[in-house]
């Protein structure tokens, strides 16, 4: 289902004017795809006024829309045409009452639309003014409508329009002659503030705009100015990043978080080949100077840096799956990106609930290995940092064999002497795996690879089981002078049951020995050597007692969608999914209507496949996985939010009566706060705390510990980051 969602009182970004939308009583349109169409077939230049009102367009021909190639939805069908250009009149008899206005259109390639010679939308895939009756669209654009999609939505400036007599006017432009589609369906609606009805009811696609003012959440705003993101280059933009350290947000509040330049273009593999529907894309964007160079900037809690990503968080109808994967990650000590759940319009629509991300690449703060430039070939330069991920190759991606993809150095950066290094290096890896010495402490597979990066790719994974572990999104990085390790995690919308893709809603498998030909076979062969499996099993149990405990977890769930509760009901307002299978969709998708019921979805697979893992691996382990000394299984504690601005809340489960201690320690060590030194009984607590220390005093911006101890006993201690 489709919904064009409108910014009601959104700034003139990046400027001081705020636009006062009037409050509209109902929707009409004025231009609809099925009207009868002055049309003119690009086999040569059209005169310079033909989007003009006063252009005389009696020597056009007249078809009915929309136009193509004979698809269900082509009431005028044409062929080899590499471009086409419409018109439609249309009378508006009073302009005062117009309070919005919405161009919708649905294309194959590409297209321009002027509302009385002033150019209101464009596509990706053509440049320049006018671009000439020759012009071929640069990029491969699918219409949607005929499979089931909706049309792209433009917001257009009421002024644009006049009283009387006013004309829409397109161009069209195809890939080639060739090609096997083209299509125009092109609609034109608007906001009245009368009750009185004028002109035509809009199509049974069209939802009404909702008003969003404001969250609980940061709001990140784009302004393209003009442009289309596409998928590659990156364009200039502006952004403004609204982040109150109160929670409240309001979409006329300062850019208080960020208010400068970045490069955006669109990402993600499965969205833009056709796989998952269209509308709502993920981005990778850099903060930029207005010069266009790099702008590294510390934004929503995360160090500084000027690559991000806005992960759409699209076929996760619980949004959390990725955070929650990567929190997972973090509590092991791995690093993982950071995330910050944002809102997001982009040129004063509303896009939705997304995903403000790390990008994976060399850093102190990130990846934190060596930066390779191009005099380290030779000797111990050579020999770090690598990151690659094994996925299909696109692109200008670099793929050095067996669908391992280099992603740094990067394609224009790196030299022939690391690119073999790091080729011979895996190749070696691989090769000694099919020795009969390959699990030789000395010799064997522990001389190249980091083991217990290796375990803790597998257990992320396989507790969540990922659909496209291993195989799809698997990366690795090798530092100077060091072995190879696992990681970092990357891409888990389809985990959790959220996918059917390698049978990802069966309980009682592991995603390891369910191998389509992607996983490299080394993953196997570890996963059957004996000892490997008991260091994994005995690394699995301790897991369940701290990090990875259920309730634990449960707890991350919980905080998440507590937090995210008020922003989704916008998101799937926009975006309504909820109840209906998509691409992918696990069984009982239409029953599950509302946010909660996905969300207790998940929690009762990751319980299920949790206590099965349990099991199956209680054969391998060497320790007691019933219970630890104490008797104690469940012990855990959580923080949220994380990284902390003022208040947090820290929610935890006992087991059993004892007494319970709460303490919060700096990165020295040195206690700072003592939140809770009670005898309490078996169950679940929570204790708000204000971010100060023991004398009152607001904690300093840091990294910070805290430590639960039951009768003496530290049961549970984490890292948390205060700013």
């Amino acid at each position: 289902m489709f919904l064009v969602v409108i910014i009601l009182g959104i700034f003139m970004l990046f400027g001081s004017s705020v636009l006062n939308a009037q409050e509209i009583d109902h929707w009409e349109s004025v231009v609809l795809a099925s009207d009868t169409w002055k049309y003119f077939v690009g086999t040569s230049e059209p005169p310079a006024t033909w989007r003009s009102g006063t252009f005389d367009d009696t020597s056009w021909r007249e078809g009915q829309g929309g136009f193509g190639y004979g698809d269900d939805d082509d009431q005028t069908v044409l062929a080899n045409i590499l471009s086409l250009y419409l018109r439609s009149r249309f009378d508006i008899a009073d302009i005062s009452t117009i309070g919005e206005v919405i161009f919708h259109i649905d294309y194959d390639d590409a297209f321009i639309a002027y509302l009385n010679d002033v150019e209101i939308a464009r596509s990706a895939g053509v440049s320049g003014m006018y671009p000439s009756h020759n012009t071929s669209s640069t990029q491969d654009h699918e219409a949607q409508m005929y499979q089931g999609g909706s049309p792209d939505a433009f917001y257009v400036e009421p002024g644009h329009l006049q009283r009387g007599s006013n004309v829409l006017a397109l161009q069209i432009h195809n890939t080639s002659t060739t090609s096997s589609d083209m299509s125009a369906i092109p609609f034109l609606s608007i906001g009245l503030t009368t009750t009185e009805r004028r002109y035509r009811p809009t199509p049974e696609w069209f939802q009404e705009p909702f008003e969003f003012t404001s969250s609980n959440i940061p709001i990140i705003i784009i302004n393209t100015q003009g442009q289309q993101i596409q998928n590659e280059p990156k364009i200039m933009a502006r952004m403004g990043v609204i982040d109150n350290q109160n929670g409240i947000n309001s979409i006329q509040d300062n850019f208080n978080e960020y208010d400068g330049w970045i490069g955006i273009e669109m990402r993600g593999n499965a969205t833009q080949s056709g796989g998952v529907v269209q509308d709502k894309w993920s981005y990778s964007l850099e903060t930029r100077n207005e010069d266009g160079s790099n702008n590294n900037v510390k934004l929503l809690g995360m160090p500084k840096d000027n690559d991000w990503i806005l992960l759409a968080v699209f076929i996760d109808k619980t949004l959390a799956r990725d955070a929650l994967a990567y929190r997972m990650a973090r509590s092991l000590g791995r690093w993982a990106p950071r995330t910050r759940h944002v809102e997001l319009v982009i040129n004063g629509e509303y896009q939705g609930v997304y995903l403000f991300m790390e990008k994976i690449k060399p850093d102190n703060n990130r990846v934190d290995i060596a930066k390779l430039d191009s005099a380290d070939i030779a000797g111990e330069a050579v020999t770090g940092g690598y990151i690659w991920d094994i996925q299909q190759a696109d692109g200008t991606d670099i793929d050095f064999g067996q669908r391992r993809v280099l992603k740094y150095p990067k394609p224009d950066q790196v030299m022939p002497q690391q690119l073999d290094y790091i080729r011979n290096y895996d190749d070696e890896f691989r090769a000694v795996m099919n020795r009969s010495y390959y699990d030789d402490p000395v010799r064997g597979y522990p001389k190249y690879i980091d083991v217990t990066s290796f375990i803790d790719e597998i257990i992320l994974q396989e507790i969540t089981k990922n659909s496209d572990a291993y195989g799809w999104s698997g990366f690795f990085y090798k530092e100077r002078s060091g072995k190879m390790f696992a990681g970092p995690i990357w891409d888990f919308d389809q985990a959790l049951s959220n996918s059917t893709h390698m049978q990802g809603d069966r309980i009682q498998m592991w995603v390891i020995e369910n191998n389509d030909g992607s996983h490299p076979p080394f993953w196997e062969k570890l996963w059957e050597t004996p000892a490997f499996k008991q260091q994994l099993a005995d690394t699995w149990f301790e897991y369940r007692r701290g990090p990875l405990e259920t309730n634990f977890l449960f707890g991350i769930i919980d905080s998440l969608a507590t937090y995210l509760n008020e922003a989704q009901q916008r998101n799937f307002t926009k975006w309504a999914i909820l109840g209906v299978p998509i691409w992918r969709s696990t069984a009982g998708a239409a029953q599950r209507n509302t946010y909660q019921k996905e969300v207790d979805y998940m929690k009762d697979y990751l319980r299920e496949h949790a206590d099965w893992m349990d099991a199956e691996l209680a054969e391998f382990t060497s320790v007691d996985c019933a219970q630890d000394e104490q008797g104690y299984t469940r012990l855990t504690i959580n923080i949220f939010p994380n990284p902390v601005q003022s208040d947090a809340t820290f929610s935890y489960t006992l087991d059993r009566s004892g007494q319970a201690n709460i303490r919060i320690y700096n990165i020295l060590g040195q206690h700072v706060r003592l939140l809770v030194n009670a005898q309490q009984l078996q169950g679940q607590y929570a204790i708000k705390w204000d971010g100060r220390d023991s004398s009152g005093q607001m904690l300093a911006h840091g990294i910070y510990f805290y430590e639960l101890r039951v009768d003496g006993l530290q049961m549970a201690r984490s890292k948390f980051v205060k700013f």
